[in-house]
Protein backbone atom coordinates (compact mmCIF):
# COMPACT_ATOMS: atom_id res chain seq x y z
CA UNK A 1 0.00 0.00 0.00
CA UNK A 2 2.87 2.36 0.68
CA UNK A 3 3.98 2.04 -2.94
CA UNK A 4 0.57 3.22 -4.10
CA UNK A 5 0.63 6.15 -1.69
CA UNK A 6 4.17 7.05 -2.71
CA UNK A 7 3.00 7.22 -6.32
CA UNK A 8 0.20 9.65 -5.42
CA UNK A 9 2.32 11.68 -2.99
CA UNK A 10 5.89 11.64 -4.34
CA UNK A 11 7.15 14.32 -1.94
CA UNK A 12 5.65 12.77 1.20
CA UNK A 13 7.97 11.40 3.87
CA UNK A 14 7.80 7.81 5.03
CA UNK A 15 6.40 8.95 8.37
CA UNK A 16 3.48 10.76 6.77
CA UNK A 17 2.78 7.78 4.52
CA UNK A 18 2.68 5.56 7.63
CA UNK A 19 0.19 7.96 9.23
CA UNK A 20 -1.99 7.88 6.11
CA UNK A 21 -1.89 4.07 6.11
CA UNK A 22 -3.02 3.96 9.73
CA UNK A 23 -5.87 6.37 8.99
CA UNK A 24 -6.95 4.23 6.04
CA UNK A 25 -7.02 1.08 8.16
CA UNK A 26 -9.04 2.85 10.87
CA UNK A 27 -11.49 4.11 8.23
CA UNK A 28 -11.92 0.61 6.80
CA UNK A 29 -12.48 -0.86 10.28
CA UNK A 30 -15.07 1.81 11.11
CA UNK A 31 -16.78 1.36 7.76
CA UNK A 32 -17.14 -2.38 8.30
CA UNK A 33 -18.59 -1.74 11.76
CA UNK A 34 -21.10 0.76 10.43
CA UNK A 35 -22.09 -1.58 7.62
CA UNK A 36 -22.60 -4.43 10.10
CA UNK A 37 -24.79 -2.22 12.28
CA UNK A 38 -26.85 -1.18 9.28
CA UNK A 39 -27.33 -4.80 8.21
CA UNK A 40 -28.49 -5.74 11.72
CA UNK A 41 -30.97 -2.86 11.74
CA UNK A 42 -32.33 -3.86 8.35
CA UNK A 43 -32.60 -7.54 9.27
CA UNK A 44 -34.35 -6.65 12.52
CA UNK A 45 -37.30 -5.40 10.50
CA UNK A 46 -37.80 -8.74 8.74
CA UNK A 47 -36.61 -11.35 11.27
CA UNK A 48 -38.58 -11.48 14.54
CA UNK A 49 -36.77 -12.00 17.78
CA UNK A 50 -34.44 -10.28 20.22
CA UNK A 51 -31.03 -9.37 18.85
CA UNK A 52 -29.64 -7.55 21.82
Amino acid sequence: MSAVLARFFPRASSRSIAEIESLVSIAIFSGVGLLTGLIVLLLDQYIPGEWF
